[in-house]
């Protein structure tokens, strides 16, 4: 019989109804969420997720002192594996557009409706379900893999957390190798370094992401595939490209709309 994973949930939302509002429609849902802490700000949140460290924060946009994606921010640069769900009253897609670049899990408008919620919910649980049998998987079966499986399984992890920081230090010390060790046996079953399969793999997702989204800013779609930082984001685009991002947007679009 498998055992159901019960996860922590943390609410940020400044209006007490709301927030109160919020908790009973979660707990109407008999989801295996337990709430830890409900708080009115997005400081109060800052201060108590590395106390709580809960799985799940479903925040309000609009706050004082420190608004939901000022949280989120935070949340993704040093809590990558924790969850975010937005709240807003507040329909402009711009905020849809900001909450994006730090990996919200969704943007959902106030009035709550609970189906809407349990929606978003219930995805929210799959990935949490999926991230802790893949570190099971990886913490208990490492010593028995072949070269062939701990190389597939890098190759998964790299795919599924491109768009975030990966280290390789915490990596190999989930897996129980070093770094070496692990670099080693990637490129002998891979064809090269991990790191030139990652920087390949986040070029090859900004290269669609520049053609398939024109308008989107390059910074931005540099954060989308992992690189924080835009100028080094267009620096290894370069190195890899032999053109700037904007560059290669310009060059294809000229191509895909010749002059009449």
């Amino acid at each position: 019989m498998s055992i159901v994973q019960n996860y922590k949930y943390m609410v940020v939302e400044d209006e007490p109804l709301i927030r109160e509002n919020i908790i009973k429609k979660i707990e109407s849902l008999k989801l295996p969420l337990t709430l830890c802490a409900q708080v009115n700000d997005g400081v109060s949140a800052i201060r108590s997720i590395p106390l709580l460290l809960p799985q799940l924060i479903i925040t309000d946009i609009r706050m004082p002192q420190c608004d939901g994606l000022e949280l989120a921010r935070f949340i993704t640069e040093n809590y990558p594996s924790i969850k975010t769900v937005i709240l807003s009253g507040y329909g402009e897609f711009s905020y849809a557009q900001e909450a994006m670049r730090y990996h919200v899990c969704d943007y959902l408008l106030k009035p709550l409706k609970t189906d809407a919620l349990q929606e978003t919910l219930q995805r929210v649980l799959l990935s949490l379900d999926s991230q802790n049998r893949q570190l099971s998987s990886l913490h208990f079966n490492a010593y028995d893999m072949t070269s062939e499986k701990i190389c597939r399984l890098m190759l998964d992890y790299f795919q599924q957390h491109y768009k975030n920081d990966i280290s390789m230090s915490a990596l190999a010390e989930t897996l129980g190798f070093s770094m070496e060790y692990l670099a080693r046996i990637f490129k002998k079953e891979a064809g090269l370094s991990p790191s030139k399969y990652l920087t390949n793999l986040r070029i090859n997702e900004a290269k669609l992401l520049l053609l398939s989204h024109p308008s989107l800013e390059v910074g931005h779609i540099g954060e989308l595939v992992g690189y924080k930082d835009a100028f080094y984001f267009s620096r290894v685009f370069k190195i890899h490209m032999k053109m700037t991002p904007s560059e290669y947007r310009n060059l294809h679009q000229k191509r895909n709309h010749p002059p009449l």
